[in-house]
């Protein structure tokens, strides 16, 4: 009884119903593996969603969160695991001008902070990275590649080996975006600091879609129109037979003139 509960409950995901001019995206993410974080015997990785305000967001907890520490194997590996999912949707405004601009779609990333723990209990950043969440349906497994900022002075280092005291960015999500109070979506990433590479992690997404009803009488109406216009292929194709019947047309009356 209980697993026929559970049966229901999954298939159900997408009955609910959502407004007719949204897009509904519900995607599972799994944080899966950490590699290449040398001399970092146990790590654990903190993430987080950052998305513009343009996404309503059904669950605002899974935005954020940390997966359990994971001890390092002898190939320098780390193994999660860690899933949860994301349920976001947004407005789907539909222009009858056939020329109209194509809006860009809101910017949706996951930003990760990768921690080692020494054997003193001692907590330190060693790497961060971000990545673009796939909105398109299907699935997806990408490596994400870290970087840690670059310490030149030797008391910095010294503190950093003998406490742990690593230079690390105040706020996640300079990783991702820049905070300009300009509302600009350009990505910042890493190059205003003086960096080193890190470790990479590796991600994977499951993505789903839930369309509004207007959404999709649209798209059913566009895909008609689609296939009704001729193609620039087609188009093409019957410019060129007409230049060549103009030009054979031409040759047949050269060569009557020379004939009389």
């Amino acid at each position: 009884m209980g697993l026929t509960k559970v049966i229901a409950a999954t298939n159900n995901i997408f009955v609910e119903n959502i407004k007719p001019d949204c897009i509904r995206h519900v995607i599972n993410v799994t944080i899966d593996t950490a590699k290449e974080f040398h001399d970092c015997s146990h790590v654990y990785i903190r993430y987080l969603i950052d998305a513009t305000p343009d996404w309503v967001l059904a669950e605002p907890k899974s935005l954020h969160g940390v997966t359990h520490q994971s001890k390092a194997r002898n190939d320098s590996s780390n193994h999660f695991g860690h899933r949860f999912t994301l349920d976001v949707s947004k407005s789907w405004h539909h222009s009858s001008s056939e020329t109209a601009e194509l809006v860009p779609t809101p910017l949706l990333l996951l930003l990760l902070e990768v921690y080692d723990v020494n054997m003193w209990n001692r907590q330190k950043s060693v790497g961060y990275g971000f990545t673009h969440i796939p909105l398109t349906p299907g699935c997806y497994s990408i490596d994400v590649p870290t970087w840690r900022p670059h310490v030149t002075d030797t008391s910095l280092q010294l503190h950093d080996f003998f406490l742990g005291l690593a230079p690390q960015i105040e706020n996640i999500k300079y990783a991702g975006f820049p905070d300009d109070g300009n509302n600009d979506t350009t990505v910042l990433g890493r190059f205003p600091f003086s960096t080193e590479a890190s470790g990479s992690v590796k991600v994977r997404f499951d993505t789903m879609i839930q369309r509004g009803r207007n959404v999709l009488e649209q798209e059913q109406i566009q895909t008609s129109i689609n296939l009704h216009r001729p193609s620039a292929t087609s188009n093409a194709v019957e410019e060129v037979i007409q230049t060549y019947q103009r030009a054979k047309q031409r040759l047949k009356a050269a060569h009557d003139a020379l004939l009389r």
